[in-house]
């Protein structure tokens, strides 16, 4: 079989019901991801992400062994018979398990852990090994390097993502100051409007009062005639 139609096997299998359920939560945690930090590209992940993102290699290579166990009902059998894919899932197990010690004790420099425990490298490496498990074709070079091609091109999507995430969200920052000093200044118009509002109630008021006392005065004098 050609490479190319290795890769098309592979990415076809993606969409066979149950491999899309183990698919879809790797996805929709990527784009999440990405989306998250094309909002937030400040903000840095620390120890607990990675130590999170650890413990899916785990939940996915344990899925793995349930699934080899469960082939044809033959039980322990198939890790025996299906050797490469159980070990695959066992290695699987085996990095998740180094990577969550590694990141539970801070054993790396931070600044390795944030690559190796990316959710990109995560989610990739396991989305690799659920395909190769999954797969009833040939465990050879051939189906390698067939994982690594999708591995690289999903990497490029993923990060071709990050830069419409970037732009959309200033997009909508900026829009959000515009609104923000247009409301800003329809508040001080509305408050010049308030102001020049209270300085006519403040003159009539005054003129009011002039006339109240003009008009007393008057009473005054006509009482002091009718006294006379």
């Amino acid at each position: 079989m050609a490479l190319y139609e290795t890769i098309l096997s592979l990415l076809a299998l993606t969409f066979e019901p149950e491999v899309l359920w183990n698919v879809i939560p790797l996805v929709f945690a990527t784009l999440l991801i990405i989306l998250y930090f094309g909002r937030y590209s400040d903000e840095n992940p620390g120890w607990n992400t990675y130590l999170t993102n650890s413990l899916v290699l785990i939940f996915v290579s344990m899925g793995l062994l349930r699934y080899i166990h469960s082939i044809d009902n033959a039980g322990a059998v198939n890790f025996i018979y299906y050797q490469s894919k159980s070990l695959a899932a066992v290695f699987l197990l085996l990095i998740g398990s180094i990577l969550l010690r590694f990141n539970f004790e801070h054993i790396l420099p931070e600044r390795f852990a944030k690559y190796i425990s990316s959710p990109m490298t995560i989610n990739l490496s396991a989305f690799a090994i659920i395909l190769f498990v999954y797969s009833k074709l040939p465990s050879n070079f051939e189906m390698l390097v067939s994982l690594i091609i999708i591995v690289l091109g999903l990497s490029i999507i993923f990060n071709l993502l990050k830069l419409p995430a970037r732009k959309l969200f200033k997009y909508i920052e900026r829009e959000k100051k515009k609104e923000k000093i247009r409301n800003i200044k329809e508040e001080k118009y509305q408050i010049e409007e308030l102001k020049r509002q209270l300085k006519a109630k403040e003159k009539e008021l005054k003129s009011i009062k002039k006339h109240a006392e003009e008009e007393k005065k008057e009473a005054l004098r006509l009482k002091k005639i009718i006294g006379k």
